[in-house]
């Protein structure tokens, strides 16, 4: 029985969600086609992209700003359904599923909620635990993605302390039209569509696109101990299906632009359990989600108000998912399941002018999220839990000053007063709310002509999460009402250069956190359960190093290096590693172009030495992991049609080389994977 709280839709949603429907089934008759290999090595060159509403300026194209950029080009060869699988293109971002399968990321050794992401200006994270599942968001219609770490702008919002992550919708860079049409299949019964049209006239875009994505299982590698699963080229319960459809619609003219995104994602899959635990003597995760839905609507713009600028976003979110429990590995009897609704909703305002050395920036951004959770058991008695209900309110007010155009290069600094408020706790008792006041300052100078020095640093907090504060995850967490919000100092400084043909940069950086939000086993009556607490702190020293450049005319070659030393730090000042935090990342790409026509596209990708944590709280050695993956790409134009025709081929992890990221949870063995794109 669904309680009427989680029945309930607003009329918005439900026209919004039924637009998308009949957007998705019309994508079928669209005319497919792939994008125009011109004179550049990359023709997907031509596409330009949506730009974030964060700062009242462009940081695009900006070699002395932090932001390090992944274009769309590199993004579609990774030939993935989701967001997910092209994070480790991005410097110093380890990417790991936990046990209740989710994919997540973790920038320089921070916590997956001190990250915020991004689509198109408005907040992916579900505000019930601030953060949101990678694998199902979906690559198709990313056009690029940024990421900022240190100390970030005031207008990303609360809880960044960790870094920020963009992504960008595709769009046409003049007027024109494109379709394409993208088909795969690959080990472990994996089959993914795509389709996306893209057309612009006259200042105006459009964008529609959707992908249908199906897979059996995940490969299990060679090695992999998993005494507790049954023994099986895939893994236990890692099966998926997704379906995402999508909309962009903007418009730019002399006076300003404005902009609206529409996505929703449906799927439902498997989680794969932790093979190493004995469900004898541990609690074993034996999930599913039947129902995964998350659909958001974005207007972004900017426009010239009374001789300043103004720029905005508003967006409004929703995000269902039911959680299944089994009693076995066998995934036969459903013992329990959990019903959880979001609602969210937010805007940010950034009013920006000059001064005579500069320009300031006055910044609001407000966000208001509801959770609702209903949890019933089926076995061995049939009983419903009353419904919870759980709500914050989030703020950040605050102001940046910059350097203005006659400066040789560029300075920042921003102050904000960043709060949390939380005016429904469901069945516990309310809190008094959080507030902090966030900084952060940049400074990049240019020596000579092609280098450049930089430096950035500032402090931000982190609040708890309502699921930190108030979630049991069915009865797996006992709550800890002392929790308190971390607070990170952070500072960097590093050096660039830009050549003609290559580019090379380096950064040092420091990042001490008070009161880190862990985990921690406890016993209680007889139970091993998990509780959230305050460690004394925690430190992370690195540095990051990175370059590309061309090896010749028919070769490139890029990669970046991170070094890290991420540890916990006690009350009585004893030091610990951080758990499930790599010492190295490294990702390295070479392609090659050796006909015309042909490209191949290899990559290693090392993770280094990091500890999990086992459950008599004991550190366990994760062991380093290099894996190696290698594509070949055929193209062809037919100048009678006007069609494009892309073969190709890849493996990824081809030694099948075992990466445990996390105990008893293994990364994926060795997966093939063949397709066809066409275009016109």
């Amino acid at each position: 029985m669904t309680s009427p709280f989680l029945r309930r839709r607003h009329r918005f949603r439900q026209l919004a969600y039924r637009f998308l429907v009949v957007l998705g089934l019309g994508l079928g008759c669209t005319l497919p086609g792939w994008s125009q290999e011109t004179e550049a090595a990359d023709s997907l060159k031509s596409y330009d992209l949506a730009e974030i509403v964060i700062g009242g300026a462009s940081r695009r194209e900006d070699p002395r700003r932090r932001a390090h950029r992944v274009e769309l080009a590199d993004l579609a060869r990774q030939d993935v359904a989701d967001v997910a699988s092209t994070l480790r293109l991005l410097p110093a971002a380890s990417v790991q599923t936990n046990s209740r399968g989710e994919t997540l990321v973790y920038i320089r050794a921070a916590g997956e909620r001190q990250v915020a992401v991004f689509l198109d200006g408005a907040p992916l994270n579900i505000a019930w635990d601030n953060r949101i599942d990678l694998s199902m968001v979906p690559s198709a219609v990313v056009g690029a993605m940024t990421i900022e770490r240190g100390a970030v702008s005031p207008g990303y919002g609360t809880n960044t302390s960790g870094g920020a992550l963009n992504l960008f919708s595709r769009s046409l860079a003049s007027d024109g039209n494109l379709a394409e049409l993208t088909l795969q299949s690959g080990s472990g019964g994996s089959r993914q569509i795509r389709g996306l049209y893209a057309v612009r006239r006259t200042g105006v875009g459009l964008l529609v696109g959707g992908t249908v994505a199906r897979r059996e299982g995940i490969h299990r590698p060679a090695g992999s101990s998993l005494p507790f699963e049954p023994l099986s080229s895939l893994r236990t319960n890692t099966d998926r299906d997704l379906a995402t459809v999508y909309l962009r619609l903007d418009r730019e003219g002399a006076r300003g632009r404005i902009g609206l995104t529409m996505m929703h994602a449906s799927a439902s899959k498997g989680i794969a359990p932790e093979g190493h635990l004995d469900p004898g003597m541990d609690r074993v995760r034996y999930w599913r989600y039947p129902l995964w839905r998350h659909s958001m609507v974005i207007l972004n713009g900017a426009a010239d108000v009374v001789g300043a600028r103004l720029t905005g976003s508003a967006w409004v979110s929703q995000f269902r998912q039911d959680i299944e429990e089994y009693t076995s590995v066998m995934y036969r009897t459903v013992t329990s399941v959990q019903e959880d609704t979001d609602r969210g909703a937010g805007m940010r305002l950034i009013l920006e002018n000059g001064f005579p050395f500069g320009r300031w920036r006055l910044i609001t951004v407000l966000a208001a999220a509801e959770h609702g959770q209903l949890e019933r058991e089926l076995a061995p008695l049939q009983r419903v839990v009353p419904e919870d209900r759980y709500a914050n309110v989030l703020h950040t007010l605050g102001g940046e000053i910059t350097s203005g155009t006659g400066y040789p290069g560029h300075w920042a600094a921003g102050v904000s007063w960043d709060g949390m408020r939380t005016p429904v706790t469901g069945r516990y008792p309310g809190t008094r709310g959080f507030d902090a006041l966030a900084l952060n300052a940049e400074w990049h100078r240019r020596i000579g002509r092609k280098a450049t020095l930089k430096m950035n640093g500032g402090s931000k907090p982190r609040f708890p999460t309502m699921r930190e504060l108030f979630g049991t995850a069915l009865d797996r967490f006992i709550l800890n009402p002392n929790l308190k919000p971390e607070r990170t100092w952070m500072l960097e400084g590093g050096w660039h250069r830009a050549g003609e043909r290559w580019q090379a940069e380096a950064i040092g950086f420091l990042q001490r956190t008070t009161d880190t939000i862990d985990q921690e086993n406890v016993t209680v009556d007889g139970v091993r359960k998990r509780q959230r607490v305050n460690l004394g702190g925690s430190r992370v020293v690195g540095v990051e190093w990175q370059a590309a450049g061309d090896l010749g005319a028919k070769a490139g070659l890029q990669g970046h290096l991170t070094w890290l030393r991420p540890l916990a730090v006690e009350e009585d000042g004893t030091k610990r590693h951080l758990t499930e935090k790599p010492e190295v990342l490294a990702t390295v790409l070479v392609h090659l172009r050796p006909l015309r026509g042909i490209r191949i596209d290899m990559s290693a990708i090392h993770t280094g030495r990091a500890y999990g944590l086992a459950t008599d709280n004991s550190l366990v050695v994760l062991p380093a992991a290099w894996r190696f993956g290698a594509r070949l790409t055929t193209q062809r134009y037919f100048a009678d049609s006007g069609l494009f025709l892309q073969t190709y081929a890849g493996v990824d992890n081809v030694f099948d080389a075992l990466h445990v990221p996390q105990l008893g949870l293994p990364d994926a063995g060795r997966t093939v994977r063949f397709g066809m794109s066409l275009a016109r």
